[in-house]
């Protein structure tokens, strides 16, 4: 039976979270020489490693170019998908809802401050984990603290390598394109119908 949902945040819970576009264009960079340069030290950022002091000082060591700002904080300004958040909680009754997500320190104190995470149990975030998605690592620490084993776990994310390596551990995975979607695939898996349908 699964009683316990884990849903990831940046493109399932809220959207326009993606500082790199914005972040290319006030360097003057296209945006995918912006994402090459960005790449190399995220997992490190997002595992809490290091902080965006080394972040962007490997960076300006790497590119040249030197960020005047710390982007991932002045650029981030995400949005709350309602929907998802609706579905989220009506998940409530039947297990525990909890966040599993890829983050850094300054986005998860913003997200938390404006009540973000308030629709979960928990939050496992990777800079607090000290190890990010796709590593199986991530998800093993989530049962632990959960105790729960895979086969009573639904996972969702927006990220495909996250979802086949969710599975590869026995979770039953979806990857999410929207809330009605997701709805869907909870019904699939023998969640109760009483489960709202969100439309998104």
């Amino acid at each position: 039976m699964i009683d316990l949902f884990v849903f990831d945040l940046g493109g399932v819970l809220v959207r326009d979270f993606d500082i790199l576009p914005e972040a290319a264009r006030l360097l003057g960079l296209p945006e995918d020489r912006m994402r090459d340069l960005a790449r190399p030290d995220m997992e490190d950022y997002m595992s809490g490693r290091i902080g965006a002091g080394e972040y962007w000082e490997r960076f300006r060591a790497r590119s040249g170019i030197r960020v005047p700002e710390n982007y991932w904080d002045t650029l981030f300004r995400p949005v709350l998908d309602s929907a998802s958040e609706a579905l989220a909680r009506s998940l409530r009754p039947f297990g525990r809802v909890v966040c599993g997500t890829n983050t850094i320190d300054v986005h998860y104190d913003w997200l938390r401050d404006r009540g973000y995470y308030d629709c979960f149990d928990a939050v496992y975030a990777s800079h607090l984990l000290g190890v990010s998605k796709p590593r199986g690592e991530f998800w093993l620490r989530i049962l632990e603290a959960e105790g729960r084993d895979p086969g009573r776990v639904f996972f969702t994310d927006d990220m495909e390598e996250n979802v086949r390596a969710a599975e590869s551990l026995g979770i039953r995975s979806h990857r999410f394109v929207d809330a009605a979607g997701l709805a869907a695939a909870l019904e699939e898996a023998g969640i109760p119908a009483a489960v709202e349908r969100v439309r998104a």
